[in-house]
């Protein structure tokens, strides 16, 4: 027994959840252009290194406060087609070849539960490890519940959920395709950089670790 460990966004999907959560927050009045300036300063920002990818999420959920859970019904609708036309072929092989193999098959995912369990659910899967938002009396509070599963927290939760299960890391297979998993790629038994960005792929390069080009 073994676990397949495998990032969500350009990983298993050819895009990021946050855009599909963008595009369908505006497209259902959720967000208004005030909100799509905003975000294109934060991607600005997070691409130069001046705000974290932690700060960044923050102030994105602050635009979801006070919310209910009904009011998202639309984007759940609209993700649900979009999730599942940007699932990548060989993201589709690759977790059936573990999963007939008898692995744990796990999303491990700094996208948050609202997107990772429509995809474990399209594709089988056994479990999610990912950000997750906090709702009190039936509306979002704009707040994680616990931390961003991202980076070294991603290590954090891929070690303790093989503990649970009894089962080595050394064992484990990992997917992903930035450079902020480095923590679980170190830590992994099989690392497999997924279309890696430029500073994974030559890391990936100078250790040998496999490289996949998925479509």
């Amino acid at each position: 027994m073994y676990t397949a460990f495998f990032d969500l966004d350009h990983t298993i999907l050819n895009i990021s959840t946050g855009r599909i959560m963008f595009r369908g927050s505006y497209a259902h009045n959720l967000i208004g252009r005030k909100e799509v300036g905003k975000a294109i300063i934060m991607i600005m920002l997070y691409r130069m290194g001046i705000l974290s990818a932690e700060s960044a999420i923050e102030r994105w959920l602050g635009w979801y406060k006070g919310m209910t859970v009904e009011m998202m019904q639309p984007i759940a609708v609209y993700s649900a087609d979009k999730l599942k036309c940007a699932i990548r072929n060989d993201a589709r092989r690759e977790i059936k070849y573990h999963r007939d193999n008898g692995a744990h098959t796990v999303i491990l995912s700094a996208s948050t539960a609202y997107f990772c369990d429509q995809v474990k659910t399209e594709l089988q899967m056994d479990d999610i490890i990912c950000t997750e938002l906090e709702i009190i009396d039936d509306r979002y509070t704009g707040r994680m519940k616990g931390k961003y599963c991202y980076g070294t927290e991603k290590l954090v939760r891929a070690r303790q959920y093989c503990k649970d299960k009894k089962i080595n890391m050394d064992d484990a297979f990992y997917y992903a395709d930035s450079i902020a998993d480095l923590p679980v790629f170190e830590a992994v038994g099989v690392p497999v950089c997924v279309t890696p960005d430029r500073k994974l792929e030559r890391i990936a390069l100078k250790r040998g670790w496999k490289i996949d080009i998925w479509k």
